[in-house]
């Protein structure tokens, strides 16, 4: 009987659990697959019930300074999975945390009329950072299966200046067919 019990708790919990899985991708792929890809402030970060109270979502708001790829408006909408609302904390393997004032470049996905989502989660966010020579891109943490091992002081891993970012990713974007 005690056996019993144990086999159903197992089955009941295997059937809640979820994963989530990260697959590498690389700028090219992101530049193809983007619906938008978009630079702008974060300007808010709210927080909400998804899935029928059965998961949390933020919402983030972006005031868009160009676009890259496409274009949603002055300020676009994007989900991220995972968040805190009130005393309740859901936290998503590889979502991307944002904060207001933050300067990012998102690549940005779509299905039908639903909010965007970033691309490859934290691999689709790309921060920008002040620097004595200007705004500098920093590149996401990449995935240890990615390309290989990680490499401390990895030049693909440098900080790249803002100009030249955009310059390789509308020139990725146009060499698609």
């Amino acid at each position: 009987m005690r056996y019993g019990l144990i086999a159903v708790m197992l089955l009941v919990s295997g059937a809640l659990t979820r994963a989530t899985v990260i697959i590498p991708v690389d700028l090219g792929t992101l530049s193809r697959d983007a619906r938008a890809i978009a630079r702008g402030r974060v300007v808010a970060v709210d927080a909400q019930w998804s899935d029928g109270r059965r998961g949390i979502e933020t919402i983030v708001t972006l005031a868009t300074e160009a676009y890259l790829k496409g274009g949603l408006g002055e300020t676009v909408q994007f989900r991220v999975p995972g968040g805190l609302l009130g005393r309740y904390r859901s936290i998503v393997v590889g979502a991307p945390q944002f904060a207001v004032g933050q300067r990012v470049v998102v690549f940005l996905g779509t299905q039908g009329p639903m909010v965007p989502f970033i691309l490859g989660l934290n691999q689709g966010v790309f921060r920008i950072a002040q620097d004595r020579g200007g705004d500098m891109v920093t590149p996401p943490v990449p995935l240890p299966a990615a390309n290989g091992p990680i490499v401390r002081g990895q030049v693909s891993r440098a900080p790249q200046p803002l100009a030249d970012f955009e310059r390789e990713v509308r020139a990725l974007t146009r060499s698609q067919p």
